[in-house]
Parts: structure tokens; sequence; C-alpha cells
């Protein structure tokens, strides 16, 4: 395949990849607390690891699905760091945390 249709379809060295997890708050969503965290999220293991994140979060729990900044460079190497930054606050509690996967062609 040429690289212009590589690029175009995002496959071989135009893979976008990205990870999902899911986890539930321990307290009210709506609490400056919750919202600590979040920024927590955001400056301690996003930044520091080149990701950004979409997702939502509700009384229910929250989904989050993760990549890198520049989609084609996400590694396992960040997934674990999440992963690990996640085990460790004690007022989440993970329910599930993906692989890697394709973004425009797996199970997201």
């Amino acid at each position: 395949m040429k690289k212009r249709l590589r690029k175009k379809y995002r496959v071989g060295e135009f893979q976008e990849l990205c990870f999902e997890f899911s986890f539930e708050y321990k307290g009210d969503v709506d609490s400056p607390e919750c919202e600590q965290m979040i920024r927590a999220f955001d400056k301690e293991c996003l930044e520091p690891n080149g990701l950004v994140c979409s997702g939502l979060l509700q009384n229910t729990g929250c989904n989050i699905a993760v990549h890198a900044a520049d989609p084609t460079q996400t590694s396992e190497a960040q997934r674990a760091a999440v992963k690990a930054w996640v085990e460790a606050r004690p007022e989440i509690q993970l329910t599930r945390f993906g692989e890697l996967e394709d973004a425009w062609y797996g199970d997201l």
C-alpha cells in the first residue's frame, strides 16, 4: 500500500493507538475534592507523559479514553504510567483498564 493510502486509512506507521479505562469515584463527583483529583490527573499524569484524554464523569462512574498528543506515538510505557497513577489514588475504584488498541479499527 502506498504511503498516501496508509496515511488516509491510518495503518502502518500512521496507526493511532489509545486505551480506555473506567473507574468509580468514591465521593461526590460535584465536590471540590473530585475537581482537585481531575486537575492532579492532568498535571501529574497526563502532561508529563505527553497524553491527552476524553471522557465522561458521572455519579455512576467514569469512562476515559487516553492517547498521546501525537496518537501515532502512544506507548505501553505511557499506559503503564497512567495505570500506576490511577491505582495509587485511594478515592478511585478502578473497574476496567484496557490494553492499547487501534483507535480507528479497534473495539473502542
